[in-house]
């Protein structure tokens, strides 16, 4: 009577884990259907980063800003300098910090010596 159960109750866990998993597909499928081709997002990206490179050869022309550009520009890019010298000393502080690195082997279970 038990083992009859106990079957029972493995074909209904097969069922709901195939129901499942068909719904998941199905979702997946779903989004990659609405994803866009690799080449159209490049092709936009290389669009809008025209558009950008004019915009600011446009507001380099214009010179009504509150900031001059090249100040601007240079904060930026002393910025990014900045940000670069943080991440490498970080990284160098990790790399200085780890000395050595210990493993143990497990002990034997006949003597008990490791």
């Amino acid at each position: 009577m038990a083992v009859n159960i106990l079957e029972h109750l493995w074909v209904l866990f097969i069922a709901i884990g195939g129901f499942i998993s068909s719904r998941l597909v199905q979702k997946i499928d779903a989004l990659e259907k609405e994803k866009a081709p690799n080449d159209q997002t490049r092709e936009v990206e290389k669009y809008h980063a025209k558009l950008i490179h004019e915009l600011d050869r446009r507001i380099d022309t214009v010179k009504h800003t509150l900031v001059a550009r090249e100040e601007y520009k240079q904060d930026i890019s002393s910025l990014h300098v900045r940000i670069n010298d943080l991440t490498l000393g970080l990284e160098q502080r990790k790399a200085d910090k780890i000395k050595n690195i210990r493993t143990h082997a497990a002990k034997d279970a006949k003597n008990g010596e490791s």
